[in-house]
């Protein structure tokens, strides 16, 4: 009997577990014509927020800016673009908040691709960190 009972709550516990992943982090090493992050949208009522990571090897004397052209593609295929910019000289790296509060119009399967033009000397990669905005509800 304490057996079942023990397997139960493990089971229980198991299942609880269990959930849709509401943050990511990716990191994709240079040189690379495109880098490509895919983002899984399942609630498009939901909220994002995103920040760019890289690393630039160098003496760290100055913050290179970054030219970064973004193209998010949905599910759909509809592409939106933009350009933006982001410091590089930190010398343990650099992370810098992209978008906040990031609502998508439709859920699936999103794809945000990322090139460095012109890429910067001593540029070892981009990453990209993105988080569900969670709402508390103990307020």
């Amino acid at each position: 009997m304490r057996s079942s009972i023990i397997l139960l709550l493990c089971a229980l516990l198991c299942l609880c577990s269990c959930g849709r992943p509401t943050s990511g982090e990716l990191f994709l090493p240079a040189p690379r014509n495109s880098y490509d992050y895919p983002i899984s949208v399942v609630d498009s009522l939901a909220l994002f927020d995103f920040a760019f990571f890289t690393r630039v090897d160098g003496d760290g004397s100055e913050s290179l800016p970054v030219r970064l052209d973004v193209s998010w593609v949905s599910p759909a295929d509809t592409v939106y673009r933009e350009t933006v910019y982001m410091l590089s000289g930190a010398e343990n790296g650099t992370l810098e908040r992209y978008r906040s509060y990031v609502r998508f119009p439709s859920a699936g399967q999103w794809m945000l691709k990322v090139s460095v033009s012109p890429e910067v000397k001593g540029f070892r990669g981009l990453g990209l960190t993105w988080k569900e905005k969670r709402w508390d509800t103990t307020n």
